[in-house]
């Protein structure tokens, strides 16, 4: 099956994605990668530094929300803008992964947008037909 990863749509103020996913860790591989895109532009930022994320829920939509509110934060207190994320454990509660890239250089990236937060506006992980998926909105 060939299907996208994410897409972005518009909102009042605000950015957002429908990520996309054959399976659950796809599905947050992608949402992550979605929200890096939306951060800086993935094609100046090398892979010599890693962060592992540790982050446990009472559902799966609270853990998509704190698994991307920490990258969000690793950006935020370490400078640091990943280009790639990815799983290691996750079930309905509890995920682990490491995010990789580098720490922002003003000359080497360039910053599309200052994410502050995902939020659970409207936020629902479902099945559509083969398909998981997520509409997620982002405060900036």
């Amino acid at each position: 099956m060939n299907i996208k990863n994410f897409e972005e749509f518009e909102t009042t103020a605000d950015i957002g994605i429908i990520a996309y996913g054959e399976d659950m860790k796809s599905l947050f591989s992608n949402a992550a990668e979605g929200l890096l895109s939306l951060i800086a532009d993935g094609g100046s930022i090398d892979e010599p530094e890693s962060f592992s994320i540790n982050v446990t829920a009472r559902d799966r939509e609270g853990l998509l929300v704190k698994l991307l509110n920490e990258i969000i934060y690793i950006k935020d207190t370490n400078g640091f803008l990943g280009k790639r994320f990815t799983i290691n454990y996750l079930n309905d509660n509890n995920l682990k992964g490491d995010i990789y890239g580098e720490i922002y250089n003003p000359g080497k990236h360039q910053i599309l947008s200052d994410v502050k937060a995902a939020t659970y506006h409207n936020l629902k992980i479902e099945k559509v037909g083969e398909v998981w998926q997520v509409r997620i909105i982002f405060d900036v």
